[in-house]
């Protein structure tokens, strides 16, 4: 059995197109726009780079897919879980390095300035 690798985005994105078109839809207007040399005929981020047959298998045999979070996945989890903003400024210049737009990590997480956090634990009075 032949599988593809997919990036999470992809998966969502072609989750989030059938939910207003039908699979045969969607798999013309691909093919269609692959044929015309078209790069950006999708909305939405990622789609507009799978092949004719990652889009069908997507469409018809999801269980041949694999999904694999993309870079972008990868940099927002990270950016989450940081421990420090110099850390998670680091992952925004890494981001644009690599092309990424740094607004996708807006409003993901507060960072509060070290000099309003509280002298004692609350839980040690």
């Amino acid at each position: 059995m032949t599988t593809v690798m997919v990036t999470q985005e992809q998966s969502e994105g072609v989750k989030t197109l059938l939910k207003t078109m039908s699979r045969e839809e969607i798999l013309n207007k691909h093919t269609e726009a692959k044929a015309k040399g078209l790069t950006k005929f999708w909305g939405i981020a990622g789609l507009n780079d799978l092949s004719n047959e990652k889009m069908a298998l997507l469409l018809y045999n999801p269980d041949k897919v694999t999904v694999e979070p993309s870079l972008e996945d990868h940099l927002r989890s990270a950016y989450i879980g940081a421990k420090s903003q110099d850390y998670a400024d680091g992952l925004v210049m890494a981001a644009t390095l690599y092309g990424i737009d740094p607004s996708m990590f807006e409003g993901l997480v507060e960072w509060v300035p070290d000099d309003y956090e509280p002298a004692v634990e609350p839980d040690q009075e």
